[in-house]
């Protein structure tokens, strides 16, 4: 099995592949999508994670589907605890 790369937080996707290249910046987005700017830039800046109501959210407003956002931060979140568990767990081959 391949082990996966240090993939990007949401945030980072969220601000490089919609946000930027709409011409847009975080405070027209959080207000778009109803939450304050604080909200939107702590997940931008990879300092909170993506919530299945703001999965909800910028699904609706990037036309995007939640799953996507939910993925990208399951698979962020995996590989960090994967990092941070690898020098406390033994190898359990016979």
């Amino acid at each position: 099995m391949s082990r996966m790369h240090n993939p990007p937080h949401p945030g980072e996707i969220l601000l490089g592949l919609y946000i930027e290249p709409a011409g847009l910046n975080i405070s027209n987005v959080a207000e778009n999508i109803g939450v304050d700017r604080k909200t939107l830039s702590r997940i931008v800046n990879a300092r909170a994670s993506i919530t299945v109501d703001m999965a909800l959210r910028l699904g609706k407003a990037f036309d995007t589907i939640p799953e996507l956002w939910l993925n990208s931060q399951q698979s962020y979140d995996l590989w960090h605890a994967r990092q941070n568990k690898s020098g406390h767990l033994k190898n359990n081959k016979d």
